[in-house]
Order: structure tokens, then sequence, then C-alpha cells
């Protein structure tokens, strides 16, 4: 695993909390939000350089998973400047731990896991109607040898 370095749970106590539960059982607890799949990205911090993990919707197409820093509509979440900083990540879907590189998307690339997003998470439309800003998607894809 390439990221190395101190575990800061975080300070929003349902983010630590989801985290907590599942890393202890693979998912299996804390595994949706509003019962949809979720995984779990590690990133290494932007200033602090400490590992950060997050919850996220899971949107996945063929082995590559794509990441939304939607925040809900609100601002940008802390973990896009860290993979913005840090593009080495790592992600867990259920038991399966993935050495990941984050590539910011664009133009039609992004349309096409907007669509992917869209329909793995149906309040993404909602998000981006509200948030005043245009929301980043990152793909992530395998770390070869």
């Amino acid at each position: 695993m390439p990221l190395h370095g101190e575990y800061v749970p975080s300070s929003v106590e349902w983010v630590s909390d989801q985290v907590a539960a599942y890393e202890a059982t693979d998912g299996v607890e804390g595994g949706t939000f509003l019962d949809l799949p979720v995984v779990i990205l590690t990133t290494k911090g932007a200033t602090s350089g400490k590992l950060r993990k997050n919850p996220l919707m899971r949107v996945e197409h063929n082995g590559v998973y794509a990441v939304v820093a939607s925040n809900g509509g609100g601002p940008e979440p802390t973990w896009y400047r860290n993979v913005k900083n840090h593009p080495l990540v790592e992600l867990q879907d259920g038991a399966v731990k993935q050495d990941m590189v984050a590539r910011e998307l664009a133009g039609a690339e992004k349309d096409e896991w907007w669509a992917r997003a869209d329909a793995a998470y149906p309040h993404f439309p909602e998000y981006r109607a509200t948030a005043g800003r245009e929301i980043p998607v990152f793909v992530l894809e395998p770390v070869t040898d």
C-alpha cells in the first residue's frame, strides 16, 4: 500500500463512525448511505500529510471507479484538495482495498461518468443544481506495477 502515515479520523462524528464500522466489517456495517452502497476513500492530507478517510457513493464501471466532490451541493469537500495535491489514493469496496490513481475529468468523459454517477445515486442532479459551482468528478484507476 503506497499510502503511509498517521490516520486522523474525521472530526465529523457520523463520518468517523461510518468509516470505523465499514472497516471493521468489510462494509457489512456502514456500507450504505440512504440504502445505497458506499466505498471508503483514503487520501493524504494536502497540508497535514496525514491520512484521511471518507465514505463516498459507489460509482463503478468495469473495475474503474469515480468519486464526486459534491458535498451534498455545498462547498468543495476537504478531500477534494487532498486528491488534487496527492492523486495516489486507496479505495476500499467491501473487503477489497486497491491502490488507485485519481484523475479529474472534463468534457465528454466527465459527462459519461456523470450519467453513471446519477444512476448510482439519484441525488447528484439536485446537488449540481444547487451547488453554485462546477462539481469535480475524479476517475480512480488501479495502480499498475
